[in-house]
């Protein structure tokens, strides 16, 4: 009798530069949405494919002649004369070149809270003892409404700050989650405001099984129930923002409606945040022959840009003489 054979995967070698192992990316990408594959992770430099991101250095992904693949944690716009893919916050159309993949989506168990079920909202009233709650550490170079709103709401009633930044809580908060669910609304403010940049803020705050006070992707609404937060792209000011949040807060009945809402609308997860979605785009770049899987410009003018910017980072005294050169031989020209 002739026993069966197990097919083996596709063996593709990877590389990471840039992305951090510690929150465990690699895994989160390869394992979650190419689980079709065999993926070895050796030396960057030797790797058929690279996934990297602006973080870091930034231009080391200038030394791996792989295919290159960009994820972005920040809001960042791919350099597409650099990377071969993106993955990313930019809604942007360009071929197969570009999938938007917000931050939420690499948050595990705060991204499964947006999919399941809602609780029973009698039993989560029961739960909510504190009126609003704000986990943050870092303001630097943030945008202001961060700030404001925290002000504008914590006149109305105290805001529990559970971060670092001004802490009221007697230190940071060992559990964001638990410390969240508390209360009966979350601010969920991102540090910049810009179409598709939405990131784990938001999925935390419905992890918390609160009402998010929302401020950063302007696109929110086609994305998530509008009727299971509060918008703040909806209101005029972030005065307007908080007369609705006194106005939910007072009703009952009306914040309690909110509550059983799903967080997507319809109920649906939406098909560009699926697992299937994102298994497809790696799916495409995997499934060519690796020479065709390549998207940048390697010619003449995508190897003098990439020479410019190897010089710029690596060789800033070659990068200097080059500068100063260049400006001699203009000064010479106008004195001719």
């Amino acid at each position: 009798m002739r026993s069966e054979q197990v097919p083996t995967k596709p063996r593709k070698t990877v590389a990471f530069v840039d992305i951090g192992h510690d929150r465990g990316v690699p895994g989160l990408i390869l394992d979650s949405f190419a689980p079709q594959y065999d993926f070895v992770e050796v030396c960057p430099s030797k790797a058929d494919y690279v996934f990297h991101s602006g973080n870091g250095n930034g231009y080391d992904i200038l030394r791996c002649p792989g295919v290159r693949i960009y994820h972005g944690g920040e809001c960042v716009v791919p350099d597409f004369n650099i990377s071969d893919y993106a993955m990313a916050f930019e809604h942007m159309d360009y071929a197969d070149r570009n999938c938007w993949m917000p931050l939420l989506r690499m948050y595990p168990s705060a991204y499964a809270s947006l999919t399941a079920a809602r609780p029973d909202p009698d039993r989560l009233l029961a739960e909510k003892t504190d009126f609003c709650s704000y986990v943050v550490s870092n303001l630097d170079d943030s945008a202001p409404e961060r700030i404001e709103i925290f002000e504008k709401l914590s006149a109305y009633k105290p805001v529990l700050s559970g971060g670092k930044w001004r802490n009221n809580v007697g230190g940071r908060v060992a559990d964001k989650i638990a410390f969240q669910s508390k209360s009966r609304f979350v601010i969920a403010f991102e540090n910049f405001s810009y179409p598709g940049y939405l990131t784990e803020k938001f999925a935390e705050a419905a992890q918390s099984n609160a009402v998010p006070i929302y401020w950063g992707d302007p696109l929110v609404a086609s994305v998530f129930n509008p009727k299971a937060f509060v918008n703040c792209h909806d209101f005029p000011d972030l005065d307007a923002v908080v007369a609705e949040v006194r106005a939910i807060d007072s009703d009952e009945t009306r914040y309690r409606s909110m509550l059983a809402e799903p967080w997507f609308p319809d109920g649906r997860e939406p098909e560009n945040l699926t697992a299937e979605f994102y298994g497809k785009f790696l799916a495409n770049i995997f499934d060519q022959p690796h020479e065709q899987a390549y998207r940048r410009n390697r010619s003449r003018w995508g190897k003098k840009y990439e020479k410019r910017l190897t010089t710029m980072v690596f060789n800033p005294l070659l990068q200097f003489g080059l500068l100063a050169k260049e400006r001699l031989r203009k000064l010479r020209g106008k004195r001719t």
